[in-house]
């Protein structure tokens, strides 16, 4: 006797919107301590890389250019050169660690953002979280993928931000006295923001993808993968990425208006809780960048499948009509 076949009703996996991907996104380290303690544990490189220089007098980063050019001895050649190399080096080995601290900080949210969401559970001890990033990392062949596509999400990101905002601030257009130049510097500086947005969660999601998946080889192929994936939802990435960059900007406004009682180099207290903040803004940005890698995934394989079955459907309808012609 052949044993009944059982069939078991597919679980349908709900189209998420942008607030059902932030509520998703904020309910991981809610209903999961391990992970808090986690990414704070492996925030502190990037939490003190931003909060020594605001604590530390401005003049202790200056470099020996400076040094050397207070000293007045400026005018020898091979000093003048050494003095220049070496504030450069100092500048760029600072640039580069805390890149590092911002990527270590990338790579374990995004590794244990991962566990969780896609576990089910309620939440996940901390030892099996911590296992699961460890394994996770080691078992990683070829590191340049992540850290190349980090690089360069980092500098495109960066450098388009701060071209956009010299083009809304310092823009041939800002001064003019024309209704229809300010219009037109409006419209073109919303434009530049919008682009960069959109763009901007494009290679989020391509970290993304660099770190929890091995079948790409380059930062750019990885671009192009993201671009496939989130195809259709654009919207949504591009309206998470103004979120974000709204968080970004409401921590600087207290330090542009002094009267409100919040100085910005006066208060320690409020250096360590800004900096804190940052911090857990890049977290959670992380988290619900995952988020968002999967529900596109859940998307993908949801219109793969259709595909998959509308082609069977159809193939089925040509042998029928094959046969009746027969």
């Amino acid at each position: 006797m052949e044993s009944p076949l059982l069939v078991f009703p597919e679980k349908k996996v709900p189209y998420l919107s942008t607030f059902d991907i932030i509520k998703s996104a904020i309910g991981i380290p809610l209903r999961s301590y391990s992970f808090v303690v986690l990414t704070c544990l492996t925030s502190l490189p990037f939490f003190t890389a931003l909060l020594v220089p605001k604590l530390v007098p401005h003049s202790f980063f200056e470099g020996p250019y400076s040094y050397f050019s207070s000293q007045s001895i400026i005018s020898n050649d091979l000093i003048h050169d050494t003095a220049l190399a070496l504030d450069f080096t100092t500048r760029t080995l600072k640039t580069w660690l805390l890149d590092l601290a911002r990527f270590l900080v990338a790579i374990t949210t995004v590794y244990s953002a991962s566990k969780i969401h896609t576990s089910g559970l309620g939440s996940t001890g901390l030892r099996d979280l911590i296992e699961h990033v460890i394994k996770a990392v080691a078992k990683t062949k070829y590191w340049f993928a992540p850290i190349f596509t980090f690089w360069l999400m980092t500098v495109f990101s960066d450098y388009f931000l701060d071209a956009a905002t010299y083009w809304g601030v310092w823009g041939p257009l800002v001064w003019s006295r024309t209704l229809l130049f300010q219009i037109v510097h409006v419209i073109t500086y919303a434009g530049l923001m919008v682009i960069w947005s959109e763009y901007s969660a494009l290679w989020h999601v391509g970290v993304v993808i660099s770190i929890l998946e091995e079948n790409v080889s380059s930062g750019f192929e990885v671009f192009l993968a993201s671009a496939g994936l989130s195809r259709g939802k654009w919207t949504r990435g591009t309206i998470l990425m103004v979120l974000d960059l709204a968080w970004r900007v409401g921590l600087r406004l207290p330090t542009l208006f002094p009267m409100w009682g919040f100085n910005y180099y006066g208060s320690v207290w409020y250096k360590v809780l800004e900096t804190y903040l940052v911090c857990v803004g890049r977290v959670m940005s992380w988290t619900v960048w995952v988020v968002f890698y999967y529900d596109c995934k859940n998307s993908q394989r949801r219109n793969n499948k259709n595909l998959v079955v509308e082609e069977v459907r159809g193939s089925e309808i040509l042998v029928r009509e094959t046969e009746s012609k027969n």
